[in-house]
């Protein structure tokens, strides 16, 4: 099973300002400066570039919540319809997706950053592609159909041409949709959310955006540890520090260090943390990470960036 971020950001799409594209270019030329002088002129750029510290070499990146599954046979599983649903179109028509093909979407809810990247996704446009939802939503095709209202978006969501279908999950019933053995569980969220436990062949994840876990939240990921036993990895929201989850409650949302004590309840080996304050510019997201994670006993512990991908 294959997994890959294509949106990593929360409540709003954050394009990297003028500014912090400066401030990242000025420190790469001073260590590229100072290599140069240190190797007396003798300067590789390929290797600069893999010594180069991981938050210069590329951005966490501003894309929503957007993530992208695929079993060994290929099939293809998305889980939530973030502003990264664009390039993950993109790049599924460089694949040939075109010539004809099925998608299954896994939607956790239906806030703005977590479907506006629907409308621009597009294989969704092409009647040759097959495109089935799924969520514990009753009516989820309502709710993307008032996206496309002609009031908000010049093409509605019927004049989008592939093949649609909405399925209707029950929460704690594990279903089949393909390769993926998939279960719905609900998450604490202003108007709810939907955590998903996903298995293909004994390996599992869990993907947990958009939840708010406190003290006496914990007992709820022991229960998931009881249902599911220890995945292998956990993708959880930790948008906020710990005091402004503290200034916070109520918003919806988990601090890094809250998320860290959920991946070791549940006894995971590889926790990420995603969906990135929106106010937060990377050096600041980095800060945060090393901040919050503290001394743990988890194997490993992953700040989510765009493009990042792993192999269950």
């Amino acid at each position: 099973m294959k997994i890959k971020l294509y949106g990593v950001r929360g409540s709003l799409p954050t394009p990297l300002s003028g500014s912090e594209y400066r401030e990242k270019l000025e420190k790469i030329l001073e260590t590229a400066h100072l290599e140069f002088k240190t190797k007396n002129g003798s300067f590789s750029v390929q290797h600069f570039l893999q010594s180069l510290d991981p938050s210069l070499l590329r951005p966490v990146g501003g894309n929503t919540t957007c993530v992208y599954v695929e079993s060994q046979k290929g099939e293809k599983l998305i889980i939530d319809c973030g502003s990264g649903m664009r390039e993950l179109g993109n790049d599924l028509l460089k694949e040939g997706i075109a010539k004809g093909g099925k998608i299954k979407v896994l939607v956790t809810h239906t806030h703005w950053d977590h479907i506006q990247g629907w409308p621009f996704f597009k294989p969704g446009y092409i009647p040759s592609v097959e495109i089935d939802f799924y969520s514990t939503i009753e009516n989820l095709k309502e709710r993307f159909d008032r996206q496309q209202n002609p009031e908000n978006f010049p093409i509605t969501l019927d004049e989008m041409m592939s093949k649609k279908t909405f399925t209707l999950l029950k929460r704690q019933k594990t279903v089949q949709i393909g390769d993926f053995k998939v279960t719905p569980f609900l998450l604490k969220h202003p108007g709810n959310c939907t955590g998903y436990h996903i298995e293909e062949n004994g390996k599992s994840f869990l993907f947990c955006t958009d939840v708010e876990v406190r003290d006496e939240d914990l007992d709820e990921f022991a229960h998931l540890r009881e249902n599911f036993g220890k995945p292998d990895m956990l993708i959880i929201d930790a948008q906020y520090s710990s005091e402004e989850a503290d200034r916070k409650i109520g918003w919806g949302h988990t601090s890094g260090k809250m998320a860290v004590r959920c991946g070791e309840v549940l006894g995971v080996h590889k926790l990420v943390l995603t969906h990135h304050e929106p106010d937060h510019p990377d050096e600041e997201i980095i800060r945060m990470f090393n901040q919050e994670k503290g001394s743990t006993d988890l194997d490993e512990i992953v700040l989510a960036r765009e493009s990042d991908t792993f192999l269950l």
